[in-house]
């Protein structure tokens, strides 16, 4: 099961880094506009999750002849979508927060991941990213588009480091 865990997270690397820095470049030239328009892509991202793994789970099905967990994640991330699009304005005032969090989760899993691939340089990253989330935590309204645009660079730093943790990954599953 944590083999599955770890190929599905290598196999959508590069998509989630395409995610990130796409939306930060976005972020980063025009904060207003993607504010007031961020609920909708949350929905987008989330039917798209959707749509893979129920993709997947077809595939493995059409393979095995058994569905696999990723029919209810897939139905999952649909159904989130749904509620996500409903509440979308709501959810865009307490989108600092949930930013704050997302970006405190993956400065973890990136601090971990860098401690046990003795990536140390990227170690300084990590914590940086955490500062940043941090921040947009404890601090959510107050110069909240700034904060927003340094939201847009932290998620193009975490795009270029999800394809750095691609090559990583593969080199080492190569050797």
């Amino acid at each position: 099961m944590f083999e599955t865990i770890k190929q599905n997270i290598q196999k959508y690397a590069l998509l989630r880094a395409a995610v990130y820095i796409i939306s930060g470049i976005a972020i980063v030239l025009n904060p207003s506009a993607v504010f007031h328009f961020i609920g909708y892509l949350i929905t987008a991202y989330l039917v798209l999750l959707g749509l893979l793994n129920l993709f997947e789970a077809y595939r493995f099905k059409r393979k095995t002849g058994s569905w696999s967990i990723g029919l209810f994640s897939g139905l999952f991330f649909l159904i989130l979508a749904l509620i996500v699009y409903a509440f979308a304005p709501a959810i865009v005032s307490i989108l600092p927060i949930l930013l704050g969090l997302a970006v405190i989760i993956n400065s973890l899993f990136q601090l971990f991941f860098n401690m046990n691939t003795k990536a140390k340089s990227w170690s300084v990253y990590s914590i940086l990213l955490l500062i940043g989330g941090l921040v947009l935590l404890f601090n959510p309204f107050k110069s909240l588009m700034l904060l927003f645009q340094i939201f847009g660079f932290i998620l193009i730093f975490m795009g270029i480091q999800e394809i750095i943790n691609f090559i990583r990954i593969r080199k080492m599953t190569i050797r």
